[in-house]
């Protein structure tokens, strides 16, 4: 017997063996906090959760599958690409958690569900994102989101949910482990996997049975069911790394070395992070109290009192003295501090004579500027701003809003003067009740194409939709085309998924791209990924739609590697928003298939993927115990007159009226400057990793992805036309039914 098990027999518990759960194992379901250094503590800025089904082994993030999720998430982290949205989220998060001076704000405590893994009941397990509210800081919950949900080097899909921010994790819950991702410093982010075993145990009856524990056939132990418990009695406030929970768990190595090797390198959280997060026992948080009262230095929290103390007394002269200032730059947090301190009164900085000096040495960092925190910014102030010679080098730009003085109209316009911007970031307020701002100044901007086309724009309301299973962007068709965002710019306006590779039945997949706002080498970035997760499971309700993460997390370029590199775009919002309970139609026998967003009708102005799912006619030729999966695609788009939703065609469209061809050749009519040898670098990675993929047979890689014949993607093209009304007509009356619900 060992220590473990002696400890707990002291205890008067016993470890037994059960039916369904003899070993002791590590938490189930995961919950992720990411939290950043606010106000001298550690706090909660998005959480997500991972319930596991229990019917379901896909679902499982253990063992290699959560060491995946933490590398992913900090990958997307360290991106360099998404750096400039999450520190100005991370500004935002300074005054909703410090307000009013140094008055601190602290969410309600949110406890997770209680579940227990021996209740088969995978239903109870299943939680929808309609129930979640605003996401306070939308951009940061979105790249945590993606990062637990999108394994982008197995192509796999996993179950993740918004929690809200004052959720907790207990050292207690048999259902439960936590990660913690740090990222205060940006260029250094950390994490750390706290989970301890669980396993069945029961309660020592007597003296007896201590000495003597009850046999069964002789082999040392009753076959017990027990009760699962926590096994360890004693739960150290310390964070493992991958490595180490590996070992602890005693898992497989993972199918590839490269996660192990990658997130290696990546630092462990300090225990401080935690605090807040994984709130202490009363007995713990007296002895962390009495360390603090023993420790001679100042806490972090003096230090931020003596820091704010001093820049409020250089800030109350009416000029204030620059020199006194940049001396104490150097002092713990300064930055933060001293932002803080400027906006608890934003319109006397406007109209002090060293204001400009005073924003630079607040609000710039390098080509960008950081007005998000101002309050109250006049729109026409603006232009003022970025017009002084010290910000002659701006190019980016983020901004909350809620906080202008203006419409979005003014905001759009007074933006259009300033040609050299090439990055706009629309951040809006934590505590906001609504996402429809970010919508309307879409609307606004979508006038000035120019602005678009030579910028990068980002909508938290876009991200913070997407989270609540909302649309964030008008769907209907404009009077100018198919939709909103202009198709120069945002050329792919569907993709057109038939899955065929099961002779009994076809399936449809309708994926609406409008309000992606996927430029062509992004847009390409992200569908590579995204062919290849449509044959890694057949789960339904697990990786469709959360595959569609593939687009709003890719690399920013087609040559980057989706291991190392994922920017966060706009998640597609419409695409998530198709309730998941819809009457099912004539031409469909399955009533648990997954519905999807309704078809547009073809643009001259745009293009529509389709993609065909096939099992490869050489398979019975191979004679392979398994079948030979591949998939046949083609960019299509209508040549002469837009090709109609609600006129059904009677015979498939010709090549003088629909034109179909490859990536390469779609790259090069939108104008994206991609070298030949990358794309074919890329679809040849893609080829191989599919041919990977367990229980696929053998084929050629020119076969295993291939470009459809314009009559063939013609023909594929009728049969969506065919179903498209009906599946507009049980679309429309599913939504009005969710809607009622809700309501």
């Amino acid at each position: 017997m060992n220590e473990e098990s002696i400890r707990l027999i002291e205890w008067g518990l016993r470890p037994v063996a059960g039916p369904v759960s003899g070993d002791p194992a590590d938490p189930y379901s995961w919950v992720f906090f990411a939290v950043a250094q606010i106000g001298g503590r550690h706090r909660p800025v998005a959480v997500v959760s991972s319930l596991a089904d229990n019917s379901n082994e896909e679902t499982l993030l253990r063992g290699y599958p959560l060491t995946a999720a933490c590398h992913r998430i900090v990958t997307i982290f360290s991106d360099q690409a998404n750096h400039r949205a999450i520190r100005a989220e991370l500004a935002l998060a300074s005054g909703y958690y410090v307000r009013d001076g140094n008055r601190e704000y602290s969410p309600q405590l949110v406890e997770l569900p209680d579940f227990n893994r021996r209740d088969g009941n995978p239903r109870l397990r299943r939680r929808s994102w309609y129930h979640t509210s605003v996401r306070e800081f939308p951009f940061i919950s979105a790249c945590l989101l993606q990062g637990v949900a999108f394994d982008a080097q197995q192509e796999l899909a996993r179950p993740a949910f918004p929690e809200p921010l004052g959720t907790v994790y207990r050292d207690t819950s048999i259902e439960w482990g936590m990660v913690v991702v740090d990222i205060t410093n940006l260029d250094a982010v950390s994490y750390g996997i706290v989970g301890f075993r669980v396993g069945p145990m029961t309660f020592i009856g007597s003296r007896k049975h201590e000495k003597h524990p009850p046999d069964y056939d002789g082999i040392g132990f009753d076959f017990v069911r027990g009760t699962l418990r926590v096994m360890d009695e004693v739960r150290p406030r310390r964070a493992m790394s991958a490595a180490e929970y590996m070992t602890e768990v005693d898992y497989a190595s993972p199918p590839t070395n490269n996660i192990d090797r990658l997130i290696a390198k990546v630092p462990l959280i300090n225990v401080s992070a935690m605090d807040l997060v994984w709130p202490p026992s009363i007995e713990e948080e007296i002895e962390m109290l009495l360390g603090r009262l023993l420790d001679a230095n100042k806490s972090v929290l003096d230090q931020y009192r003596a820091t704010t103390s001093l820049i409020q007394r250089i800030l109350e002269l009416e000029e204030p003295d620059m020199s006194v200032l940049k001396q104490a730059r150097t002092m713990p947090h300064f930055q933060e501090i001293f932002s803080r301190v400027l906006l608890q009164d934003p319109a006397r900085l406007l109209t002090m004579h060293t204001s400009n000096r005073l924003i630079t040495m607040a609000f710039l960092n390098g080509e960008h500027l950081s007005l998000e925190q101002l309050n109250n910014l006049p729109v026409e102030a603006i232009p003022a701003i970025l017009g002084a010679p010290n910000m002659a080098k701006v190019t980016s730009i983020s901004i909350c809003i809620d906080r202008v003085q203006g419409t979005p109209a003014q905001l759009v316009h007074v933006l259009s003067q300033v040609q050299r911007l090439r990055r706009l970031y629309f951040h809006q307020s934590p505590i906001r009740e609504s996402d429809a701002l970010s919508g309307q100044l879409f609307v606004e901007l979508a006038a000035y194409p120019q602005i678009l086309q030579r910028t990068t724009v980002m909508f938290a309301g876009a991200y913070s939709a997407a989270q609540r299973m909302r649309l964030w962007l008008p769907s209907a068709p404009t009077a100018s085309g198919v939709q909103l965002a202009p198709l120069d710019i945002f050329p792919v306006q569907q993709i057109l998924v038939l899955d065929q590779m099961y002779k009994t039945a076809e399936e449809r997949i309708y994926i609406h791209l409008g309000d992606a706002l996927l430029k062509p080498e992004r847009f390409a970035a992200g569908f590579l990924i995204y062919m290849q997760s449509l044959l890694t499971s057949t789960d339904e309700f697990i990786i469709q739609p959360l595959n569609l993460f593939s687009f709003s997390s890719a690399p920013s370029f087609l040559d980057g590697d989706p291991e190392t590199a994922a920017e966060i775009s706009p998640i597609l919002a419409e695409s998530f928003s198709v309730p998941e309970d819809m009457p099912r139609g004539k031409n469909n026998n399955n009533p648990y298939r997954r519905r999807w967003a309704q078809m547009r009708d073809l643009d001259p102005k745009g293009w529509t993927v389709i993609v065909s799912l096939e099992t490869h006619s050489s398979s019975r030729a191979l004679q392979s115990p398994y079948a030979c999966h591949c998939i046949r695609y083609a960019f299509i788009r209508a040549l002469q007159q837009p090709i109609v939703v609600d006129h059904p065609r009677l015979i498939s469209p010709g090549p003088k009226e629909l034109e179909a061809v490859g990536l390469k050749e779609f790259l090069d009519a939108t104008g994206a400057e991609v070298a030949d040898d990358v794309i074919d670098r890329r679809i040849q990675q893609v080829g191989e990793r599919i041919a990977r993929k367990p229980y696929e047979g053998p084929l050629l890689l020119k076969d295993r992805i291939s470009v459809l014949p314009q009559e063939d993607a013609a023909e594929i093209l009728l049969g969506f036309l065919e179903d498209a009304v009906e599946v507009r007509n049980i679309l429309s009356a599913a939504i009005d039914e969710d809607f009622e619900e809700r309501n």
